[in-house]
């Protein structure tokens, strides 16, 4: 497990990372995900999936604030661009009217995986 924790400041970013199996990467966010983090978030998600990862699990459960640089970093995780490996599932966005509205005003709802159930999904992932 590897952390990188975000200063006191409110609209800064934590990032949490769990590898609950060799091929599975679990990256949380709590904070903000804007023009400020999203380079930090991109850079850690490149780090983390440079060993090999099969699938990338992004809860943003935690984010209360989702900008356009943080979609874009949500989009090039899913097309596996900027060196981000594994295939992109979020988790955390239904019931989150901060992150759920930004990803359906961008259509990006339609093309990435969401799951309304961590553990369900790394059980489906695991199996």
């Amino acid at each position: 497990m590897s952390d990188a924790e975000a200063p006191g400041d409110p609209s800064a970013l934590a990032l949490t990372t769990d590898w609950p199996s060799d091929a599975v990467c679990v990256v949380s966010l709590v904070g903000a995900l804007d023009g400020t983090t999203a380079p930090r978030l991109a850079d850690h998600l490149r780090e983390q999936t440079a060993a090999g990862c099969r699938d990338l699990v992004l809860d943003v459960a935690g984010v209360r604030f989702l900008a356009a640089a943080g979609v874009t970093v949500l989009v090039n995780a899913q097309r596996n661009r900027l060196g981000i490996r594994g295939s992109l599932h979020l988790t955390g966005v239904t019931g989150n009217r901060p992150v759920e509205k930004v990803l359906a005003l961008t259509d990006v709802l339609e093309v990435v995986d969401v799951h309304g159930d961590l553990g369900a999904l790394l059980a489906r992932l695991d199996g």
